[in-house]
């Protein structure tokens, strides 16, 4: 059997060893490129060969592949800062207020005097409009979540008209009631209810979700869960910018031992300093002060994400957002919602996640010239300083 095997490879024209010699020579040409293997005497020109096409291309993989992943990750800070989490502030202050309409309504249609409703619900149904009106405006959502949206405005002008009717007929108890009641079936899911121990129903415990969610508070949760869905994805690291990072960092690393050993080639064996290849490093020494800074922002980013699902998925629709006097109509000191609005601004300005993405246009142009310098550099000296062996000397 050894004998006709020796006999096959003889017959296939691969002498014993080709495939191992196939390799060597082929790492060999790869350490010779990414410069990583001594330069022997006498090789000058097939170094600067090497190195006019290596260093070109390690630029521009390098800084290309920074690019996306630098904006990405500052690009989802500006949308956590100017679109998912104002818009996640909106719907919770809108949820409050329609449940502080609900408890005035309550709370005057179901008193021992018979009073109207005065200016306090109006203040709170209109704070509760404009609020749903400023969430539907962010470019946060998507159309099926601003058409959800648009479903939750109507269904509070709807809830909006039982209470005015309920309050036209105070002077009728039954259907004072009646009405009161469909308005609060419309703002959440009931328990309880009128019995003959005078129990007025109330809103049960959440727990209502996505297509099953009928009632204003129900699809107003269900949008803050998808929102807060967007946050968290926008707040993660994400697969491509890891691995566009990752490929930044080889070939940053690479494309520094590269210049660096191609300076000191061009100092020791042609005695000469390179200022193009010099100014080629520059950008190089910027780019942990930007790795920093998009970690600064990712944090930003995390703490954001960690009041929204956090304390502000735990305001409940009882915690007041602000309080209105029944006699002046004015608005007291902010509550918890507008605390944690800024906080999550506050959050983002501690980590200048406007000025470092200010940065992600250049990172590719400044790339493209460093390519294009160190190609320019490298071929002058090739021609000038280097005598590139022709035809005629191998004749």
């Amino acid at each position: 059997m050894s004998g006709a095997g020796e006999r096959q490879v003889h017959s296939a024209g691969e002498p014993p060893g080709y495939a191992a010699g196939r390799v060597t020579a082929v790492f060999g040409a790869l350490r010779r490129l990414l410069c990583l293997a001594p330069v022997p005497a006498g090789q000058s020109p097939a170094f600067l060969r090497d190195r006019l096409i290596a260093l070109p291309l390690l630029t521009v993989i390098a800084f290309g592949s920074l690019s996306p992943a630098y904006g990405e990750v500052h690009g989802d800070s500006s949308r956590i800062a100017e679109r998912t989490g104002p818009a996640l502030v909106e719907l919770t202050r809108a949820e409050i207020a329609l449940d502080q309409a609900q408890k005035e309504a309550d709370s005057v249609l179901q008193g021992p005097e018979l009073i109207g409703l005065g200016q306090t619900y109006p203040t709170l149904i209109t704070r509760a409009t404009q609020n749903l009106n400023e969430a539907a405006q962010s470019p946060a959502l998507s159309a099926s979540q601003r058409q959800g949206l648009q479903v939750v405005s109507g269904l509070v002008v709807d809830y909006n008209g039982y209470i005015g009717t309920a309050d036209r007929n105070r002077d009728d108890p039954t259907l004072k009631k009646a009405y009161l009641s469909y308005a609060l079936s419309m703002l959440c899911e009931t328990a309880g209810g009128t019995d003959g121990a005078g129990s007025p129903a109330r809103c049960a415990d959440r727990a209502v979700h996505g297509y099953e969610a009928t009632t204003i508070q129900d699809r107003i949760g269900s949008l803050q869960r998808s929102l807060r869905a967007d946050l968290d994805h926008e707040a993660g690291w994400g697969t491509a910018p890891v691995v566009l990072a990752a490929v930044a960092c080889a070939a940053f690393a690479l494309l520094a031992i590269g210049l660096f050993r191609t300076l000191a080639f061009l100092k020791v064996r042609l005695r000469l300093l390179s200022l193009p290849l010099a100014a080629a490093v520059l950008p190089l020494l910027v780019v942990p002060v930007l790795a920093l800074g998009t970690v600064q922002v990712q944090h930003g980013q995390a703490a954001v994400r960690h009041i929204a699902d956090g304390e502000l998925a735990r305001v409940s629709a009882a915690a007041p957002a602000v309080q209105l006097s029944r006699t002046t109509g004015t608005t007291a000191a902010p509550g918890s919602v507008d605390g944690l609005q800024q906080r999550i601004d506050a959050a983002m300005r501690r980590a200048h996640s406007g000025g470092w993405a200010s940065v992600t246009g250049f990172i590719l142009p400044v790339g493209l010239l460093g390519a294009a310098v160190t190609g320019w550099a490298l071929l002058a000296y090739r021609r000038d300083y280097v005598r590139v062996p022709t035809r005629e000397d191998y004749r």
